[in-house]
């Protein structure tokens, strides 16, 4: 009989213990429950760019680039438009071809309304940070003047920010690149820096809040002007991390192996 009162005495000490021990996590998780409210469970919508909202242009545009030249370090969704959508879109891009030959970006002789246009939405996230941004992708052929576009407007302010312009137009206007891509910037209200240019046939821009190069190339039929990665700026800011101790993808990704 006096064997279990024996071990009565530590097996309640025991207990308390255990008790004290996961009480204030306990505590901890209501107080949690009770400030953050229930936990949603519900999938979130392509276009919710959870958990923050789109990063401003210049990052955007970064996104751009990063599709086109980093493409395993985004996660990349893809939508057609149609109906409605589709009309809106067609509108916005075209309202803005005419802005463009306005601007003095393209000639004034082209006309924005011709060619069937497709387009299709395209979501990206960097797997990195999070940062999110949708554009819309739209392209036509008009068989009749043998023009071709491919333009890409950004979803949330619906200028264009990427296009390619195949016409027999372009050369017959005096379109000097340097002139051409500092108009589309200015457009877009980035701040910039002329990188390097032979002013007529194409010229290269370097933007300021973001690693990117602007480039805008003009042949004998065809404008080109598109986002593209700046790498030395990338590897600066790799050297600066460096430098101050912080670490890399690369880093991270090694001492996580």
């Amino acid at each position: 009989m006096r064997n279990w009162k024996n071990w009565l005495a530590p097996i309640l000490t025991g207990l308390t213990v255990v008790a004290l021990a996961l009480l204030p996590l306990r505590l901890s998780a209501l107080q949690d429950e009770r400030l953050t409210g229930p936990v949603h469970t519900e999938l979130l919508a392509e276009d919710s760019n959870f958990p923050a909202k789109p990063p401003e242009l210049p990052r955007r545009l970064q996104l751009l680039a990063q599709q086109r030249e980093l493409a395993d370090t985004l996660t990349i969704i893809g939508q057609e438009v149609e109906g409605s959508a589709l009309a809106e879109n067609i509108r916005l891009a075209r309202g803005e071809l005419a802005n463009l030959a306005e601007a003095g970006v393209l000639p004034q002789e082209i006309d924005p309304d011709i060619a069937e246009l497709f387009a299709s939405k395209l979501y990206l996230r960097d797997q990195t940070d999070l940062s999110a941004a949708g554009f819309v992708e739209l392209s036509g052929y008009d068989k009749a003047s043998g023009e071709y576009r491919s333009l890409v407007l950004d979803a949330e302010t619906g200028l264009l920010v990427s296009l390619e312009v195949d016409s027999a137009w372009i050369r017959k206007e005096p379109l000097a690149a340097s002139e051409v891509g500092a108009a589309f910037l200015d457009r877009l209200s980035v701040e910039y820096e002329v990188y390097q240019t032979d002013q007529y046939d194409w010229a290269c821009f370097r933007l300021s809040g973001a690693p990117v190069l602007y480039y805008t190339t003009i042949g004998r039929t065809a404008l080109h002007i598109s986002p593209w990665l700046d790498w030395e700026a990338l590897d600066r800011s790799e050297a600066m991390d460096d430098a101050l101790g912080c670490p890399t993808d690369a880093s991270v990704s090694a001492s996580k192996g």
